[in-house]
């Protein structure tokens, strides 16, 4: 009977406990979204000055690729907006300079050559000059490093530069910027192209063009020869976050920054 009374018990006890707890429901993360931006890898440089600031209101994830492949994401709506130097005619989209930046042509350090004319810079790339000797450097054959299809740098020289001519078959292919500026580096007979702002932490020499050094001065006033703005190109005008940050890159203290190693747009 006591162990009757004690199930009993045991079971009147069950009955009065609460129902446990349901597991706590799922909700959207309330962490902000980060603000992707495209930037050419000609224009890396401008990030890291970027991440660099502290007066950045908007602090954006920076999303690297080539020309081409960055206009095809914005154009498909995976990126809201991007940063490239060169924009196609008749490519849709609202853009504005954020900074001048420079078509550079670039050599190993060693490199006694310091200065080209655009004629001859036509001539080297596109293979008619084929030895340093012809442009006063030593008796060694000119090894071309160029950018990959797609890449801005590449269609501004071949605008620019080539007047639509081809770059040489010999050119060695480089996937991107960085690339590029090590092959060079690591080359005592090569020479390529690049832009101001992202050459001049590299570890090679920037050549003058017709007498004038890329410059943040030089590009500012456009007395540089290959002056280039940097363009914020967004499919229309941004709008929220992505305004703020434009607004930012073009206020005084964005330009301020920008005219440490860029020309100022304003």
């Amino acid at each position: 009977m006591k162990r009757f009374w004690g199930w009993l018990l045991l079971l009147l006890l069950a009955a009065c406990q609460a129902e446990p707890a349901p597991p706590p429901a799922i909700t959207p993360s309330s962490l902000p979204i980060p603000l992707r931006i495209g930037i050419d890898s000609s224009a890396i440089a401008l990030a890291d000055m970027v991440a660099a600031s502290s007066s950045n209101p908007v602090s954006p994830q920076f999303v690297t690729a080539n020309n081409d492949a960055l206009l095809a994401d914005l154009t498909a709506g995976q990126l809201p907006a991007i940063l490239v130097h060169y924009i196609p005619a008749g490519s849709p989209g609202w853009f504005n300079p954020v900074a001048l930046d420079g078509l550079v042509f670039v050599v190993h350090p060693d490199n006694p050559v310091q200065n080209l004319s655009l004629g001859e810079a036509q001539a080297v790339f596109n293979g008619r000059i084929t030895n340093w000797s012809a442009l006063g450097g030593p008796d060694l054959a000119i090894h071309l490093v160029s950018r990959e299809q797609g890449a801005g740098t590449r269609a501004i020289l071949q605008q620019r530069v080539l007047a639509e001519q081809r770059i040489s078959i010999n050119a060695l292919i480089q996937p991107d910027d960085p690339a590029l500026l090590v092959a060079v580096a690591d080359d005592p007979a090569a020479i390529g192209f690049s832009m101001m702002g992202t050459a001049v932490t590299a570890n090679v020499n920037v050549l003058t063009i017709d007498g004038i050094a890329p410059t943040p001065t030089t590009t500012a006033d456009q007395s540089y020869p290959l002056t280039v703005p940097l363009y914020f190109l967004s499919p229309t005008e941004p709008q929220g976050d992505l305004r703020a940050f434009l607004a930012w890159l073009q206020s005084d203290d964005g330009q301020g920054m920008i005219g440490g190693g860029y020309g100022r747009a304003r």
